[in-house]
């Protein structure tokens, strides 16, 4: 499928880093076409003693109805590049989604780290009893 960015020029490998696809159309003008008559002869394929003859009728230029003009629309996709703010903005979610990803995921999670600290403390107190 044909990619064409924002200026109508045709994008081979889009960065999707750097902008995103949407679908869309483009328009396709066709001519209108004038009708075109047959034009045909007619061949002898077998003469008989008699004087008959078998004919076959040969097609030279076919005819052709005419056509009023007509646009067709073709699927493309548009390619759009992001403005700054929109880059801005997704570098600010990555960092977030980092700083996320260091954090525990559940309630679970830090359950189970405040149970082990727990238990850390109470060996160690029984450790300074002895």
């Amino acid at each position: 499928m044909k990619i064409i960015d924002e200026t109508g020029a045709v994008v081979e490998n889009p960065d999707l880093t750097l902008g995103y696809l949407t679908d869309d159309t483009q328009p396709l003008e066709h001519p209108a076409q004038e009708a075109v008559a047959e034009v045909a002869h007619y061949e002898t394929v077998a003469e008989y003693p008699s004087g008959g003859r078998d004919v076959q009728r040969v097609v030279d230029v076919p005819g052709v109805p005419a056509r009023p003009a007509w646009v067709e629309q073709l699927p493309i996709k548009r390619y759009i590049r992001y403005t700054a703010e929109e880059l801005s903005a997704q570098e600010e979610a990555r960092k977030k989604q980092q700083e996320r990803e260091k954090l525990p995921d559940t309630v679970a999670d830090l359950m189970q780290q405040l149970t082990d600290l727990q238990l850390a403390l109470c060996e160690l107190y029984e450790r300074s009893d002895a």
